[in-house]
């Protein structure tokens, strides 16, 4: 992914700016993260740098520090951007509060007792979400958007 493309997709999803330096290295603040990448293969100049591969994707808390004394080094490298941004926000729940679901023929399904059943949506979180099954005397929290699929 180029640089420019990398800066217009962090401005958009999490609404804060990206700041840099005059050698290509890049970091903006979320919250109380830190993220940060390269360019790569830049000659120096701003044209340049734009046009370069982002690279060395890195998450770390703004108030930690690597110590270069010890082996001690802050935060966490990810493989691509998408894998950062979704670190540090969470993108939504595929199913509302409300929606009818059914639970999807897969072996995890099968496995948990709730595939082919109806319910209904009562809570959702980032991946998984609450389920009030229809018909039956059960509740599951925290199942997986994976293993239902949107009836209505």
């Amino acid at each position: 992914m180029k640089v420019k493309s990398a800066i217009k997709k962090i401005e958009k999803y999490l609404g804060v700016e990206v700041q840099s330096d005059s050698r290509g290295r890049f970091w903006f603040a979320y919250e109380n993260e830190i993220g940060s990448f390269l360019a790569n293969g830049a000659g120096g100049r701003e044209e340049d740098i734009m046009e370069a591969d982002a690279c060395n994707w890195h998450r770390r808390r703004s108030n930690d520090h690597s110590d270069m004394q010890s082996d001690y080094f802050a935060g966490s490298f990810r493989s691509n951007l998408t894998q950062l941004l979704h670190s540090m926000k969470a993108p939504p729940c595929k199913y509302g509060t409300g929606q009818l679901v059914r639970g999807k023929q897969n072996k995890r399904a099968m496995r948990y007792g709730f595939a082919g059943l109806t319910g209904m949506v009562t809570s959702e979180g980032s991946d998984s979400c609450s389920v009030d099954w229809l018909g039956v005397d059960r509740k599951d929290n925290y199942v997986s958007t994976r293993d239902l699929e949107l009836i209505a």
